[in-house]
């Protein structure tokens, strides 16, 4: 027993937290590791919590080395000294430098990795992606790992659809194209989120972080780029930061004219008799938007802060085609018979107007730290309003003219309420509640000369409403990190349609378990373990059970009964850093999703017009399940080349049956990303990146591959204030989006191709009371850190 107390006595334990100099934000899950002050051998490690807080236990006494190091920030060494008289030493916060840190006269200044994460996330820094530039967030999401982007807008990781989009940390009502990439910081790519995060998005969830200014006085930045054949940004962001107020404001202003053409060879199978469809659409598309954004950041005391934001936005759009359409029967005679021909010509004007109002409130607790209490509430109205007028000419030589116009009501609110309570210096429970409402008001209205025999106006209603509560328990003991949550959330989904007076009402309660670990092994390694379950709702137009006739050869109708989506997720991934900026991340991932959700079409004789047509509803099809690897990597080559590139490789399939009709399809996947940045000197830097998609399955079909390569410059100019940046988007001119689909009585080839070979030439100017006089640089890979 006294042997026992003797070797107790003999040892300490270190104390402390971590946070980033200037903005005093702590820095979550760095890797502490002391070293023996001697020979540097590995003592003893941890892994700081979310709130950057740490502790070394059973140390023996003695003279060490405190090392700590997060990706983005230089390493932190400290010499320390256990004694029998001080076995435990509380250093206190100690504060590491950011990849450029300001100090009087020197700027030391380091490359933030692109790609960094924590326990539930993946970080991706897009603010050096000048193949971006002049682009939206569309453009910026096309080199991130794990995303992938159709010339539709559609978003997907790894393959999975239904991906939730938010704005620093909140539900939005914009679209992808009406965000511009020059105000986007990074994004977080969240595969599998905890409980604190919103279920919804069976593919997960992409966080877009705006550019924040954190200095003091007034800072600003204006730029302007012009593109080929009609395109045009500009942007300015002001910000002025005094004691307890920073006021910000952004305005951007997109022009985008872009040609696209497209074709459709669809062949129908009848009872007796074979119709074959060819459809050529060409046309030309136009964008203005106007997007600002709002806010007041005030301190109300030293622990809380109150934030106010508005980002109201302004979309017109105009779209002008012509669509072919040739339909022959292939069974009367020898020679195909024509059975239909149409030339469309049409029209459509657009308006949307959208903002998001958000309220945030944070509360800390300065005698309790890493406690804290947050507060959020957004609301987002929106209203789009789009006319098409069509003149039509048919091969009987008849004529007709046509107006169509959708109105889409819809509002979003969303009110919030978390809390974080620390357990002692290395663990801490989380707990929170939300309510989501969202309402849409759909009215479509056709006239037509001369009238049709049916009338496809209608007015469908939509409510969903979403309580959630959830908690989570989070913790480390020594190189082992671990979190596990729940969450709650109870549904009701009510539907309307007007025009018919068919209703419909759903509830239902899911549970969501999630759960993390994470273990830090020596020299910068980490292996991770995650599980997570989620769902995909439908949407409104998912479930209007009104039929849409615009094309009437292929029509489409919701279905009300469709249920929602669930997902079960596993991943294992392992993170390896080395010094000079060289990393490599591996992910073996798992995804079964249950009572998945397909379009599905099937052949049927029109009850209105008699015609041989093909029907499209989305069904509850059965399983889909995807598994496979994904590697991101990156390494320096040269003093001024370094590369860094994604790929993934996974199988998926779908197994089920539709309509009475088996389901039963397989493919194998790959993408692949490679992102060169040459930086040639101080002012001139420049970057090549190129993207591949291969083929992938669908329940009836394949969506074709996706192949383009991206070129840009930049160089910096007026002591690096003012920036000249050259991209060549898709420089061969190869994306486009192919899809095939088939059945028992149908099948389908498409073709669609938007202009995306483009040359945008940009200038962009900083200034700023902090822009002035450009100090001098020092060694970025010199280590630093201060406890002041």
């Amino acid at each position: 027993m006294m042997l026992t107390l003797t070797a107790r006595a003999q040892t300490g334990a270190v104390h402390g937290s971590l946070q980033e100099i200037g903005n005093k934000q702590p820095v979550s899950f760095a890797s502490i590791v002391l070293l023996r002050a001697t020979d540097s051998t590995f003592v003893a490690g941890a892994q700081a919590n979310e709130s950057g807080a740490f502790a070394v236990a059973d140390v023996p006494l003695g003279a060490y080395v405190l090392r700590a190091t997060a990706v983005g920030y230089h390493p932190l060494r400290r010499t320390l000294r256990l004694t029998a008289a001080a076995p435990t030493l509380v250093l206190g916060v100690l504060r590491l430098r950011s990849a450029a840190t300001q100090l009087q006269d020197v700027v030391v200044t380091a490359e933030r990795p692109i790609v960094s994460g924590g326990l539930d996330k993946r970080v991706v820094d897009v603010t050096k992606d000048l193949t971006a530039t002049g682009g939206t967030a569309v453009d910026v999401l096309q080199n991130v790992p794990s995303v992938t982007v159709d010339q539709a807008g559609a978003v997907s990781i790894r393959g999975a659809s239904n991906v939730i989009i938010f704005i620093d940390g909140k539900p939005t009502g914009t679209t992808l194209d009406q965000i511009p990439a020059s105000s986007i910081q990074s994004v977080e790519v969240i595969t599998n989120p905890s409980a604190k995060y919103d279920a919804s998005g069976a593919g997960g969830i992409l966080n877009i972080v705006l550019k924040k200014e954190r200095r003091d006085g007034l800072n600003g930045q204006v730029s302007v780029t012009g593109g080929t054949r009609d395109k045009a940004n500009s942007s300015l962001l002001l910000n002025y930061r005094k004691g307890k107020f920073n006021v910000f404001g952004q305005y951007d202003y997109r022009r985008d004219r872009r040609r696209f053409d497209g074709t459709v060879n669809q062949t129908t199978l009848g009872r007796d008799s074979t119709l074959l469809l060819r459809q050529d659409r060409t046309g030309v598309s136009l964008q203005n938007s106007h997007a600002a954004r709002l806010g007041l950041d005030y301190a109300l005391t030293p622990e809380q802060t109150l934030t106010l934001a508005v980002q109201p936005r302004l979309n017109l759009n105009a779209n002008d085609e012509t669509l072919r359409s040739r339909q022959v029967n292939a069974t009367v005679g020898d020679q195909p018979v024509v059975a239909g021909t149409s030339d469309r010509q049409n029209a459509s004007r657009g308006t949307f107007r959208s903002a998001d109002i958000t309220l945030d409130y944070r509360r800390e607790y300065a005698a309790h730290k890493g406690r804290e209490l947050t507060a959020l509430a957004v609301y987002t109205p929106l209203l789009s309003d789009n006319a098409v007028h069509s003149d039509l000419r048919f091969l009987d030589g008849n004529q007709r003219t046509q107006q169509q116009r959708t109105t889409n009501r819809t509002a979003q609110a969303t009110a919030q309420v978390d809390y974080v309570h620390p357990l002692g210096e290395t663990s801490r429970l989380e707990a929170g509640v939300r309510s989501t409402l969202r309402r849409y008001d759909i009215d479509y209205q056709l006239s037509s000369v001369p009238a049709l025999a049916f009338d496809p106006s209608n007015r469908f209603l939509y409510r969903q409403y979403v309580q959630a509560a959830y908690g989570l328990y989070a913790g480390s003991r020594g190189k082992l990190g671990y979190q596990a949550g729940l969450r709650a959330e109870h549904t009701t989904v009510t539907g309307d349609q007007r025009t018919t007076n068919e209703q419909f009402t759903q509830r239902y309660l899911s549970l969501f378990p999630t759960a993390v670990l994470a273990y830090d092994f020596p020299h910068d390694q980490q292996l991770r373990l995650s599980y997570s379950r989620r769902i995909g709702r439908p949407d409104a137009g998912e479930v209007n059970p009104f039929t849409d006739r615009t094309d009437q050869l292929n029509l489409v109708v919701g279905n009300p009964q469709l249920l929602p989506e669930f997902v079960n997720s596993f991943e294992l991934g392992h993170l390896k850093d080395w010094a000079g900026g060289r990393s490599l991340g591996t992910t073996v991932f798992y995804r079964l999703e249950t009572a998945t959700a397909k379009p599905f079409r099937s052949v049927i004789t029109d009850p209105l017009t008699g015609n041989l047509v093909t029907l499209t509803t989305r069904l509850n099809v059965g399983d889909e399940t995807s598994y496979g690897l994904e590697v991101v990597g990156a390494t320096p080559l040269t003093t001024f080349w370094k590369v860094n590139g994604t790929t993934s490789v996974f199988r998926r399939t779908i197994r089920g049956t539709a309509a009475g009709t088996s389901i039963n399809t397989a493919s194998l996947a790959f993408t692949g990303r490679l992102n060169n940045t040459f930086a040639f000197n101080k002012r001139l830097d420049a970057q090549l990146a190129v993207n591949y998609r291969s083929p992938i399955n669908s329940a009836q079909g394949t969506r074709g591959e996706s192949f383009n390569i991206d070129a840009a410059a930049r160089y910096n100019v007026l002591g690096e204030r003012g920036t000249f940046t050259l991209r060549v988007a898709d420089i061969f001119n190869t994306l486009r989006f192919d899809s095939s689909d088939s059945g028992v009585d149908f099948a389908t080839v498409s073709r669609f191709k938007r202009e995306s070979r483009i040359a945008y030439l940009g200038f962009t100017y900083r200034f700023g009371q902090n822009q002035d006089n450009q100090p001098r640089r020092r060694n970025a890979d010199d280590e630093g850190g201060s406890d002041n």
